[in-house]
């Protein structure tokens, strides 16, 4: 098929829209204190931040949310496990999110990190896929549980020990905020 001449010139001019295009917007929680099991001691407190890269919101059209988080292990958590021989931590986590007016309503927030001494660790989730409801703006908060599948070294031995490590939110009063801010406006 041949275009004629001014009806290309008119294409180069005013281009072409292949669609609505998608900014990122981050959105993020203040830090969260979990209590979080550990092999031999009582559970202790774990921070965990978390942050969402979320691309804009149109009615009706689908929108993507990447998930990162960053778990901190307290002084007190490596001073105890590094009592009980341990000096090294590896694992994954997994949590949830809810997700208000859009579908569905929760997101996951999972990931794996690397041996690191008993300090932090930084996930990064999986794009996942929303629908925003209706005008206004999609909300996030954090959930009230994490799970982690830690592997704990043993310096003396050299070897990894398996630790299933449940946490829970922190009862604080007053409550803490697990708001993801700023919410994100449909647009």
């Amino acid at each position: 098929m041949r275009i004629a001449p001014a009806i290309a010139a008119a294409l180069l001019v005013t281009g072409l829209s292949t669609g609505t295009a998608s900014a990122t917007t981050t959105t993020s929680t203040g830090t969260l204190t979990y209590n979080c099991a550990f092999p031999g001691i009582t559970p202790q407190p774990t921070t965990l931040v978390a942050r969402l890269d979320v691309t804009d919101p149109h009615p009706g059209q689908a929108f993507t949310v990447t998930p990162h988080a960053t778990v901190t292990y307290t002084a007190s958590v490596k001073s105890l496990l590094n009592a009980l021989g341990y000096d090294q931590v590896r694992g994954s986590l997994s949590t949830t999110f809810s997700v208000a007016n859009a579908t569905p309503p929760t997101g996951v927030l999972a990931g794996a990190f690397p041996a690191n001494p008993i300090t932090s660790a930084s996930i990064d989730g999986t794009p996942q896929v929303f629908t925003p409801g209706g005008a206004g703006s999609v909300g996030f908060a954090m959930g009230t549980a994490v799970s982690q599948s830690l592997e704990l070294h043993k310096k003396s031995t050299g070897t990894w020990t398996a630790w299933a490590s449940s946490c829970t939110l922190k009862p604080t009063s007053p409550a803490q905020n697990t708001a993801f801010s700023p919410s994100i406006v449909i647009t």
